[in-house]
């Protein structure tokens, strides 16, 4: 990475760190751009270079703390273990990620929501890289025949994408309870009884 591109992703961590202080501090909906590029001391028109809302913001920030997590997430998943073990330490981390601030991942769930059948969630750089993580685990599970192997690898996964936000919602209605455990038990239950072999 060039001295240009270090300065630009210095600039766009600094405007995402901002703006989830002012997130955190007033709420999402009370924050205002000019705010947001006040503090990170960019103007208006640099911040709409970099995010076009303020929910791009928030994409960029769970896509950082899922980076942060990146190889510890990877190695604890790749390990050789059964589908159920894999997936239930996804959702487990997934839980971690977004359970921190449940406004937050709230405004988040709802904008990819909305943003879902927009574009493919594999091949899209605004996906927070969990996506293509389900996408491996799939497969690593159909070639060690614990899945179904006539069922494309990308629909197994969107569905469990699509039964994952299910959960979360689940979750964020119960406002974290310890049901957790629970829904991770009846969401892989759900999910593996119709895709095994």
């Amino acid at each position: 990475m060039n001295r240009r591109e270090r300065k630009k992703e210095e600039t766009r961590k600094n405007i995402i760190s901002c703006a989830v202080r002012l997130f955190k501090e007033k709420s999402f909906q009370e924050t205002l751009v000019d705010e947001i590029s006040e503090n990170a001391d960019v103007s208006k028109g640099t911040l709409y270079n970099y995010f076009p809302d303020k929910e791009s913001i928030l994409v960029d920030y769970f896509q950082l703390i899922i980076a942060d997590y990146g190889k510890r997430i990877k190695e604890s998943l790749m390990v050789k273990n059964v589908i159920e073990v894999k997936l239930n330490k996804l959702l487990n981390l997934m839980n971690e990620i977004f359970a921190n601030d449940l406004e937050l991942t709230t405004v988040y769930f709802k904008y990819r929501m909305q943003k879902f059948f927009d574009t493919d969630p594999f091949d899209n750089s605004r996906r927070s890289g969990l996506e293509n993580l389900v996408l491996a685990i799939i497969k690593d599970a159909q070639d060690n025949y614990e899945l179904r192997s006539d069922i494309p690898a990308l629909v197994i996964a969107r569905a469990f994408l699509i039964l994952t936000m299910d959960f979360f919602i689940l979750n964020l209605a119960r406002k974290g309870s310890n049901e957790t455990e629970n829904t991770n038990r009846q969401l892989l239950n759900l999910f593996l009884d119709g895709a095994r072999p």
